[in-house]
């Protein structure tokens, strides 16, 4: 068994706001230009200096932080590497979201300087959970890529890369649809920068058990990813009820492992996308999801008897 490390981005940004000040490296790391922070956060990534000693005097917030790392690491000597193999960033919108834990688990000793080609045996993994996120995904990795130190990451983790993809919070963003087609369209240009970058791929997809959340026949979900999304690998999340429905007597986990192995074989190794015009095809959803999106935008946001309605006839309150 392992663990996932798993952080909102603003959680790292205010930990290490505190620990930039305490050691002087600079006053107010949260007021900087995203350039100037991707800068200090490389310059960091390279440099073997501890920020604090383990008996600073720190907030509570950043000492309950900077202790489940602490606590990873121990479990890292203790079990070996695979005890915490990830390390995901929720809410990650940008190149200093994506660097700013790789300095706390340095801070932890689970990333080693070694000048500019860093090493460790933590994957740092972004989720990308709005629509807006979604679509900016694979811009925010091309970036984070093009950064020497970083690359020099991936490279020393076997050229992988994984990325998390959030299917709750862009369903709640955008609706159903929108948010279906938000995260196809993400994993397309997602695949497309990591072949042009030599990047081995593996998408972790966030699915929850309802519908609302993601969820259905997970067969029919990885044989609907796009060309190159699943290549030989692919992480989903079971969650909830969904764990004893599928997994609580062994010929139901049997035959659903097999389902997913299957599945996988199959993307990996057939044309599973038979489209004849898939660019037509594009420019056609595309705009089904814009128009979706606006509609459920106007019922969620401007009817004034829609938050009502729903909490009146749903179990919500419960």
């Amino acid at each position: 068994y392992s663990i996932d490390i798993r952080r909102n981005s603003d959680s790292h940004e205010e930990i290490l706001t505190e620990l930039f000040s305490a050691a002087g490296v600079v006053d107010n790391y949260a007021g900087l230009k995203e350039a100037d922070k991707v800068e200090l956060l490389t310059k960091e990534l390279q440099s073997s200096r501890p920020l604090v000693s383990t008996s600073a005097d720190l907030s509570e917030a950043t000492a309950r932080e900077l202790g489940i790392m602490r606590a990873a690491s121990r479990a890292v000597r203790k079990y070996g590497h695979d005890a915490v193999p990830h390390c995901i960033i929720s809410m990650c919108t940008s190149v200093s979201d994506l660097l700013e834990p790789m300095i706390l688990l340095k801070e932890v000793g689970l990333i080693r300087p070694n000048g500019s080609q860093p090493t460790g045996s933590v994957d740092v993994i972004p989720l990308f959970e709005t629509i807006e996120d979604l679509q900016a995904g694979a811009d925010v990795l091309r970036a984070a890529w093009d950064i020497p130190v970083y690359r020099a990451y991936v490279s020393a983790r076997g050229d992988l890369q994984e990325v998390m993809l959030g299917y709750s919070d862009s369903n709640k963003d955008g609706g159903y649809f929108a948010a279906n087609w938000a995260l196809y369209d993400a994993e397309v240009a997602i695949v497309a920068a990591a072949k042009d970058n030599d990047i081995h791929l593996r998408l972790f997809h966030g699915r929850g058990g309802t519908v609302g959340r993601g969820g259905g026949p997970s067969y029919e979900a990885i044989l609907a990813q796009p060309s190159g999304a699943v290549q030989g690998s692919v992480r989903i999340t079971e969650q909830g009820e969904i764990i004893s429905a599928k997994y609580g007597h062994p010929a139901a986990a049997r035959r659903n492992l097999a389902a997913l192995v299957s599945a996988t074989i199959e993307s990996t190794l057939l044309d599973v996308d038979d489209l004849k015009n898939p660019a037509r095809a594009h420019e056609i959803m595309s705009e089904i999801s814009d128009l979706s999106r606006e509609a459920y935008s106007k019922l969620m946001h401007e009817d004034p008897g829609f938050i009502d309605f729903f909490t009146s006839s749903t179990p919500v309150d419960e």
